[in-house]
C-alpha cells in the first residue's frame, strides 16, 4: 500500500498533536516539519514531541520544505498566512489546516477565488478542519439535522476554563482574554474573527439548501477581580476573564444558526469574576436543534480527567481530525477548496484493511 507522504507545519499545541497523529496513522508518512523556533532547528521529529526518533529533521526554512516531495501538508501556524498557503498549493500539494477557509465563499471571496486559483494551477485541494470550527460549529449539527423536518434554530455552544490552554496568540487574541474591554473593542482581528464564526454558519445554511440573509454578533464580557494564573501568564484584575460570544444567521426561510462561545478563566463558581454568568455547562460543547424535534447534544471528556488533561484531548480533536482527513482530500476530485459538504465522512483509522462491497 501506498502511504501519503505529509509535511507537518507548525509544531505548537495543535500542530504537536498532529504530527504524533500523523507518525501514528497507518496510511501517512512524515517527510518534512517545519519550524518557527531556534530551539527546534534540526531537532528530530520524535524529539519535538517526546517519541521515538524519526530521521525526519525540523527546519525554518521555507523554501527547503517547498522543495519536498510530498503529497499534503498539514498547516497549523498562528497566525497563517494566506499567500504562503497558495504558495504551497501552487507547488502541488494538497493543504490541510485548522485555520479559517472552513466556507469562504461568502465572508472571504477575495481569500477563496486566490485559494481556488492556486489549487488549480497546482491541482490539488485545501480543506479547512477541526474541532469548533469544523466539527462542532458545522459537521455534527449538520449530521443531526437528518433527524428533522423543520428546524427553526440551530445553536452550537462551547464553554470552557481556559486557564490551562498554553497558546498565547489564541488567548489574548483571537478570545480577548486579558484584554481591557477598550483593547477588545479595538481588537483589529474583531472582524476576521466574526467572518470565522460566520463561516460555518453559511455551511450550515448551505447544507440545508438555503442561504443566510442576515448577521448579527453580540459580544458580553466579564472582568478579573483579582489576578488570574493561567499558562500564559498572569491576567490582571480589570481586564476580560470571561469573554461570551454570539455569532447569529438567519436563513430565508427563518431558521436561526447561532454559534456561542463562554470562554472563562475560572472554574463554575467563578469567585474570580467581577459577576457570574449563567453557564450552561462545566466545560465541552452542547448542540441544540429546535423544531418539529427537539434535541440536546452534549459532547463531553469524562469527568476524571484533570483540566490540563481536557484541554489536551481537546486540542488532539483538532489535530487529529486534520490527520484523518488526508486520505479523503488527496483523493478528492476537482481541484479546489474542500468543505465538509465535498468530503465523505471523515473517520479515524486503525488499519489498511478493505472490505469489497
Amino acid at each position: 500500500m501506498n502511504k501519503y507522504r505529509v509535511i507537518q507545519w507548525a509544531t505548537g499545541v495543535v500542530g504537536s498533536a498532529a504530527l504524533r497523529g500523523i507518525l501514528r496513522h497507518p496510511k501517512l508518512e512524515l517527510v518534512g516539519v517545519k519550524v518557527y523556533s531556534d530551539q527546534k532547528e534540526g531537532l528530530d521529529a520524535g524529539d519535538i514531541i517526546g517519541a521515538e526518533k524519526t530521521g525526519i529533521l525540523a527546519t525554518r526554512d521555507v523554501d527547503a520544505i517547498m522543495a519536498i516531495d510530498a503529497d499534503c501538508v498539514l498547516y497549523c501556524p498562528m497566525p497563517w498566512d494566506l499567500a504562503e498557503m497558495c504558495r504551497l498549493l501552487e507547488s502541488g500539494k494538497h493543504v490541510i489546516t485548522p485555520c479559517p477557509y472552513w466556507f469562504p465563499f461568502i465572508q472571504n471571496r477575495e481569500a477563496a477565488a486566490a485559494i481556488d486559483a492556486a489549487c488549480k494551477k497546482g491541482n490539488v485541494n485545501l480543506h479547512a478542519t477541526g474541532c469548533n470550527p469544523g466539527g462542532i460549529a458545522e459537521r455534527f449539527p449538520l449530521t443531526f439535522t437528518g433527524w428533522c423536518n423543520r428546524i427553526d434554530r440551530i445553536t452550537m455552544t462551547e464553554c470552557g476554563d481556559c486557564r490551562t490552554y498554553s497558546s498565547e496568540g489564541v488567548m489574548r487574541e483571537l478570545m480577548n482574554l486579558g484584554k481591557t474591554p477598550e483593547a477588545a473593542s479595538n481588537n483589529p482581528l474583531k472582524e476576521m474573527l466574526a467572518k470565522s464564526w460566520y463561516e460555518p454558519i453559511d455551511m450550515i445554511a448551505a447544507g440545508l439548501g438555503s442561504e443566510i440573509v442576515s448577521y448579527e454578533a453580540k459580544h458580553d464580557f466579564i472582568l478579573a477581580n483579582q489576578p488570574i494564573e493561567t499558562a500564559i501568564g498572569i491576567i490582571e484584575e480589570g481586564t476580560i476573564a470571561l469573554n461570551h460570544y454570539r455569532h447569529i444567521g438567519t436563513t430565508r426561510e427563518g431558521t436561526e444558526i447561532i454559534q456561542e462561545q463562554i470562554w472563562y478563566l475560572d472554574d463554575i463558581e467563578q469567585t474570580r469574576l467581577q459577576s457570574k454568568m449563567d453557564i450552561p455547562r462545566e466545560s465541552g460543547w452542547r448542540i441544540k436543534l429546535e423544531g418539529d424535534v427537539n434535541l440536546n447534544i452534549d459532547i463531553d471528556f469524562p469527568a476524571e480527567l484533570t483540566q490540563d488533561e481536557r484541554v489536551a484531548q481537546g486540542l488532539s480533536t483538532t489535530a487529529f481530525h486534520c490527520v484523518n482527513a488526508v486520505p479523503l482530500v488527496c483523493e478528492a476530485d476537482d481541484p479546489g477548496i474542500k468543505t465538509h459538504l465535498d468530503l465523505a465522512m471523515v473517520t479515524g483509522c486503525m488499519g489498511t484493511h478493505v472490505t469489497e462491497r
